[in-house]
């Protein structure tokens, strides 16, 4: 596909096989003589070098154990080792995400999660964790399309949680409170 740089300063590509005609420049309405293939107006690009960071052997020595660990000014900020690696992986793993927000406080919900850590909200009754609050009915529908906690409140009501009304029972935690800001 033919392409130069027109006097406009605008780059122009023109469609195979129009090479050696002439047309009007897109742009500006100029008129352009389309180039042959290998007379493009464009420079080639120079091919692209990869060099390996400064002192990288001294690097390569410590991951292959065969030399001591490089000096700290060194190291560069952005080289994980494998151990860090591996480390990042496991806790990126525990975490599990899913497309689910708390309808209180649209907090991210990770999978098999039952309350919110942001808000304090329980996602099997819809209270608050010190009882002081309720979900409206179209927050106790958004939970009822999460898929875990189906098993969730059938765990709970297996365990006996709830009183002789079928309200589910206190806990004994607090929700999070807001901390106050210092000026």
């Amino acid at each position: 596909m033919p392409e130069l740089v027109h006097d406009c300063g605008k780059r122009v590509r023109f469609p195979s096989g129009t090479e050696g005609r002439r047309g009007r420049c897109p742009h500006c309405g100029g008129s352009v003589s389309v180039p042959e293939a290998a007379e493009s107006g464009l420079a080639p690009l120079p091919p692209i070098q990869l060099h390996p960071p400064p002192n990288w052997d001294e690097y390569q020595a410590y991951l292959e154990d065969r030399g001591p660990p490089p000096r700290s000014p060194l190291m560069p900020h952005n080289l994980m080792l494998q151990a860090e690696a591996d480390e990042r992986w496991e806790r990126q793993a525990e975490v599990r995400p899913s497309r689910f927000s708390c309808p209180a406080c649209r907090a991210r919900i990770n999978m098999e999660q039952v309350i919110c850590t942001g808000c304090g909200v329980d996602f099997r009754t819809g209270y608050t964790v010190d009882r002081s609050a309720k979900l409206n009915e179209k927050g106790l529908a958004y939970l009822e399309q999460i898929p875990w906690l189906d098993d969730a409140r059938r765990r709970m009501d297996d365990e006996g949680d709830a009183d002789e009304d079928g309200k589910p029972g206190r806990f004994s935690g607090k929700a999070p409170r807001p901390r106050k800001r210092r000026l």
